[in-house]
């Protein structure tokens, strides 16, 4: 217990340094160690001119060369091939499950919407309104959830343009592996040297410290922040766009909290060694 709190306690301190930022307002992850990530079958990308074998090609080493290489995370991915061909995906409208607005528009265009995923289903889409301009090269959105944890995320290159297309192969690899940081429930970094750094920059090859922060709090080895529930800490934060830190106001006041257990802690520790020294 005791070694729990002091690292939860560190955790805690050393997260509201860093520069990463959650997808979502109450920190949700996927429940499970492994996450599949497939391709769907039935995407068309003509505009980027890449084919879906092709797109399904950059999964493996983009999970591999980025995020199954963090040894202070529970998170392993799994490349695993097609999942069957959903009818919306190349035209669809992506929404999140708790944006009503969006569903209700999805409902009456004739492309429809995407209906909620398992695991991380990545593809190509041309529908211009997914993206908002040309120059996004994807968008993702988590569109499954079970309480506070993440049940799938769908992955869309834009296929409104031909940007995607245009990049080296190790180029379109990191954009594979930043949008799957996305999917798996980290935002947007101010740290240049991130992965998930808010804009584009080429040739990266490995992540930086502040993703390997942002995931290891995600998927810490040994469970939800070693031991606390996620209806604790975890669920201290919010999505800004990648422009400040994790948690806003939020996330100071869970190191607080953090430091209160641990002194708590060392409080009955300090009673039962006076207790022992009495007898």
């Amino acid at each position: 217990m005791t070694m729990k709190c002091i690292l939860l306690f560190a955790l805690m301190f050393s997260a509201v340094a860093q520069a990463w930022t959650l997808n979502n307002n109450f920190g949700a992850a996927f429940a499970k160690g492994r996450v599949k990530v497939f391709v769907d079958e039935g995407t068309v990308c003509p505009t980027n001119g890449v084919t879906y074998q092709e797109l399904a090609g950059l999964v493996k080493p983009a999970i591999d060369t980025y995020w199954n290489k963090v040894p202070t995370s529970s998170l392993r991915l799994d490349a695993a091939g097609f999942s069957p061909a959903l009818s919306t995906i190349n035209r669809g409208r992506l929404c999140s499950p708790t944006d009503d607005p969006c569903i209700a528009a999805a409902e009456a265009d004739p492309d429809g919407l995407i209906p909620a995923v398992t695991e991380i289903v990545i593809a190509c889409n041309s529908n211009s309104v997914n993206f908002g301009g040309g120059n996004v090269l994807a968008v993702t959105i988590p569109n499954k959830f079970s309480g506070k944890k993440i049940k799938g995320s769908v992955i869309l290159i834009n296929d409104t343009s031909g940007t995607f297309g245009d990049l080296s192969r190790s180029d379109k690899i990191g954009v594979i592996a930043h949008e799957i940081g996305h999917a798996l429930g980290l935002g947007h970094s101010d740290e240049s040297a991130a992965l998930m750094f808010y804009r584009t920059v080429a040739q990266r090859s490995r992540l930086g410290q502040d993703d390997v922060d942002g995931i290891s709090f995600l998927y810490p080895i040994g469970g939800d922040l070693y031991g606390l529930s996620e209806e604790g800490l975890v669920s201290c934060a919010t999505t800004d766009g990648g422009r400040s830190g994790p948690g806003g106001p939020y996330l100071p006041a869970a190191a607080a909290l953090g430091l209160l257990v641990v002194l708590a802690e060392l409080r009955r520790l300090l009673r039962r060694s006076k207790r022992r020294a009495a007898l």
